[in-house]
């Protein structure tokens, strides 16, 4: 059988050497980049989640082989408090409680005689997006696997990697301000402050312990026809110093540009790769509280689960 070379999309794959020391120093304050207004907004407190269905377009497979692929993809956003010594929502014995943003992303694809399931999830501080904790889980016919950076608040940040075919692994280094996980830039980019100038900088934390610099763009606005009809956005464009892994696209091209909507929740419309090979596109969405109702019966352009 035909080896899988299946990378976590969520963190760039070198392994740690164990035992880096590890500075008790919390990390130094940065100027914010972010809107502060815009994730502490009452629009967030209506005890519901905002979840959202995508489809995505490729014309490149998981392999890098030029075959298209077209998936739907789910995603959801929930503020809860969070854990930092449990590293999970808190419950009621927890001693921390720090309001923060659940943001999610999941989808299924079938491929040759393979399906593969993957999910995304990174919880971040409400009040400016820090990050707390980033975890990709994934199915396919070779293996499970679970992979995990935790950010703790004395700024070590901890990797653990677990799968009975793809290897294991577990590691530490130092945060870094105004660093994020991959999987939680879109949702950064629906967050970043172009009010006083035109252009941000930050960093993408990769596994192992590498920080790849990103400078995101405000390009103004514009009309995108979406499924669901027309809507106004703003148009942000990120230029990284070097490819990093992608949710959406496996890996991401040097420059891609995210869509988001003008309302109150900025909700992401769309993202797409330069050179065109990945997309990601809104085909619906709704406020629900998905853990007491079914959702499904909301939708109207939506027919299947993810």
């Amino acid at each position: 059988m035909r080896r899988l070379v299946l990378f976590s999309i969520l963190f760039a794959g070198l392994s740690l050497m164990a035992g880096c020391a590890a500075s008790p120093e919390p990390p130094a304050a940065a100027d914010p980049i972010t809107d502060a207004s815009y994730l502490t907004a009452d629009l967030w407190n209506d005890g519901q989640a905002e979840v959202s269905f995508y489809e995505v377009e490729r014309t490149r497979n998981q392999y890098g082989e030029d075959v298209p692929q077209r998936f739907l993809a789910g995603s959801y956003l929930v503020k809860h408090d969070f854990d930092p010594e449990a590293m999970a929502k808190a419950g009621r014995e927890a001693k921390v409680r720090v309001p923060a943003f659940k943001y999610a992303l999941f989808y299924e694809f079938e491929s040759r005689s393979y399906q593969f399931k993957r999910s995304y999830v990174t919880n971040a501080a409400q009040a400016d997006l820090m990050p707390l904790k980033a975890s990709f889980t994934s199915f396919d016919w070779c293996s499970n696997q679970y992979r995990e950076l935790a950010f703790h608040p004395d700024g070590e940040v901890t990797m653990l990697r677990r799968s009975d075919d793809y290897g294991n692994d577990e590691g530490r280094f130092r945060y870094r301000t105004n660093a994020y996980p991959v999987a939680l830039v879109p949702m950064l980019v629906r967050a970043l402050d172009f009010t006083a100038q035109p252009q941000r900088a930050f960093t993408v934390a990769l596994e192992d312990g590498r920080f790849v610099g990103v400078v995101a763009r405000f390009g103004g606005r514009e009309t995108l026809e979406l499924p669901g009809g027309a809507r106004e956005a703003e148009r942000v464009t990120l230029v990284y110093d070097e490819s990093v892994p992608s949710p959406v696209g496996e890996k991401t091209d040097r420059e891609e540009t995210y869509w988001r909507g003008v309302g109150p929740d900025r909700l992401l419309l769309r993202l797409e790769g330069a050179s065109g090979r990945y997309r990601m596109t809104l085909v619906e969405h709704v406020r629900s509280p998905y853990w007491r109702e079914n959702l499904y019966e909301r939708l109207t352009r939506v027919k299947t689960r993810p």
